[in-house]
């Protein structure tokens, strides 16, 4: 009954007062309830209405909408999307990840408004992170949008269609054991730099021993922005994988470290001090089968460096979105194949230059006859990606099966 008195209201807005009112009042209506019987307003429809309504009932027509629709983006038939802005502005562009967050899509106005819209398609199971661009240089949320999500550089508004399914490990549950989380610091000969460690325990770690082992480059992000700590609780609760550690490294000079001249350094300080320490006060598997590493981006790159150069410590290899440089692609190809299960993943709407990276990589894996899993998602390069599918990765390496 809310919705037909919105509606109700919204067609009362349009005062009839000569036949042809009268007949777009008709048509209105067929529209909002639809020729079909159904009870969703088209935002298309609404948008070719509104351009031919008169010039003084633009904006009360627009109120009315706004009103009217439950939720925005507007989605129809599963797959066409609207983006709506109400914003005084010169241009108004929307930027995401199906653009690769290029300020070029230009948003379209309607006369005598406030209104700017685009419309597109995505797949119906597809999430996606955007924002608007208001005159080229202010970046802002969806204000019609409650939905956000975290980033690496802020928060973004969130897409998501109709058939995308969310991820409930992500969510922390009141209704499941929690590990704990340990925060320590080492000081590294190697990078000459003191680095945190966090270090996740599972519950009810005591009872357990040589437990496997996952390191999370990235790794605060992975916690602040991925919450792998509730995705562990969540795996290990529910029989999906055997209790394991995890240990998350925070980045000091990122890409040096994950792609550049520190990549050395920073894998001695992971074989010859990480680890020692690690055997030391933990309980860990002391098989390179139970220890993995799992990064994205750039942190999948040194991910897929330390499997190359420690097949002997790191068994097992996650790459989210990974930059895959030309010197490690070589040195793969021509490198005997090693004793390592690999796990890459990649966004449909992803960064075009990884996307090329990671596809001849794959086709070097193959060639090698590597145990590798290869999974794409309508998503794009971004931590709503990454949690969403960490699960499959934690799984597909400890899996109960």
């Amino acid at each position: 009954m809310e919705k037909t008195s919105r509606l109700t209201e919204f067609i009362f807005n349009l005062t009839i007062h000569n036949m042809k009112k009268f007949l777009s009042s008709v048509l209105l209506m067929l529209l909002l309830y639809g020729v079909s019987m159904s009870d969703t307003i088209s935002a298309v429809h609404f948008i070719t209405i509104l351009k031919n309504a008169p010039i003084e009932k633009k904006y009360s027509m627009v109120d009315s909408f706004i009103k009217a629709v439950e939720s925005f983006p507007f989605i129809e038939q599963d797959s066409v999307v609207t983006f709506l802005a109400r914003c005084k502005a010169k241009k108004v562009f929307i930027t995401g990840d199906f653009n690769n967050w290029k300020v070029e899509q230009q948003m379209k106005k309607i006369a005598y408004t406030d209104l700017w819209y685009y419309t597109t398609s995505f797949e119906p199971e597809a999430r996606l992170d955007y924002k608007f661009v208001i005159d080229g240089n202010t970046w802002i949320l969806d204000p019609l949008n409650p939905a956000t999500i975290p980033g690496g550089f802020g928060d973004n508004s969130e897409l998501r269609m109709p058939e995308y399914l969310p991820a409930p490990e992500i969510e922390y549950h009141d209704t499941i054991p929690h590990g704990i989380l340990i925060d320590t610091v080492l000081f590294s000969q190697y990078l000459k730099n003191m680095r945190e460690v966090i270090i996740y325990l599972p519950a009810g770690y005591e009872e357990f021993s040589e437990l496997p082992t996952i390191i999370f480059h990235d790794g605060t992000d992975y916690l602040n922005y991925a919450h792998a700590d509730n995705i562990l609780d969540y795996c290990i609760s529910k029989g999906l994988i055997k209790p394991v550690i995890g240990v998350f490294l925070p980045p000091i000079k990122r890409y040096e470290e994950y792609a550049g001249k520190y990549k050395e350094m920073y894998g001695d300080f992971i074989n010859r001090e990480l680890f020692p320490y690690l055997y030391k006060h933990y309980s860990l598997s002391t098989d390179s089968r139970n220890h993995a590493t799992i990064g994205a981006s750039n942190g999948g790159n040194i991910s897929l460096w330390l499997g190359l150069y420690y097949p002997d410590l790191l068994g097992k290899i996650g790459a989210q979105s990974s930059y895959v440089e030309p010197e490690l692609q070589t040195n793969y190809k021509q490198a005997e194949k090693l004793p390592l299960s690999i796990f890459l993943d990649m966004g449909k709407y992803d960064i075009p230059a990884l996307e090329m990276l990671v596809g001849d990589f794959r086709s070097i894996l193959s060639e090698k006859g590597y145990d590798f899993v290869y999974n794409e998602y309508p998503e794009g390069h971004s931590w709503g990606n990454w949690r969403a599918h960490l699960k499959d990765i934690i799984v597909f390496f400890f899996g109960l099966r």
